[in-house]
C-alpha cells in the first residue's frame, strides 16, 4: 500500500491592501479546513539570508498533494483568488507536493 504524501501551498508576496487581504483569510479560511489544510506558518517579515523574497511567506499544508490541487482549483475559491490578487502583488504561488 502506497503513502500518501502531503501537499503544500507555499505563497510569497507583498500585502498592498491589508483591509481587503483579512477579508480574504476570513473567507478562504473554511475552504481550506474542508479540504483538510492546515497553517504551518505564516510570516509578514520575512528577511531572506540569500536571494529576494517578498515579505510575506505563507505555507499550507494539506493531507496530499491532490488536496492541494482541489483547493486550489474548487469553483468557491476563484472569486476568493481574484480577492487575494487583488491585496497583493509580486511574488509567487505553487503548489509543492511534500516528502513521506
Amino acid at each position: 500500500m502506497a503513502i500518501e504524501q502531503p501537499g503544500y501551498l507555499v505563497g510569497n508576496f507583498t500585502i498592498t491592501d491589508p483591509q481587503l487581504m483579512a477579508e480574504y483569510g476570513e473567507q478562504a479560511r473554511p475552504l481550506v479546513h474542508r479540504h483538510g489544510g492546515v497553517m504551518t506558518l505564516m510570516n509578514h517579515d520575512l528577511e531572506p539570508d540569500e536571494g529576494e523574497a517578498q515579505p510575506v511567506l505563507v505555507i499550507i499544508r494539506f493531507p496530499t498533494f491532490e488536496e492541494a490541487r482541489a483547493f486550489y482549483q474548487a469553483p468557491e475559491y476563484a472569486p476568493l483568488k481574484a480577492l487575494r490578487l487583488k491585496a497583493t502583488t509580486g511574488g509567487f504561488l505553487a503548489l509543492v507536493p511534500g516528502l513521506e
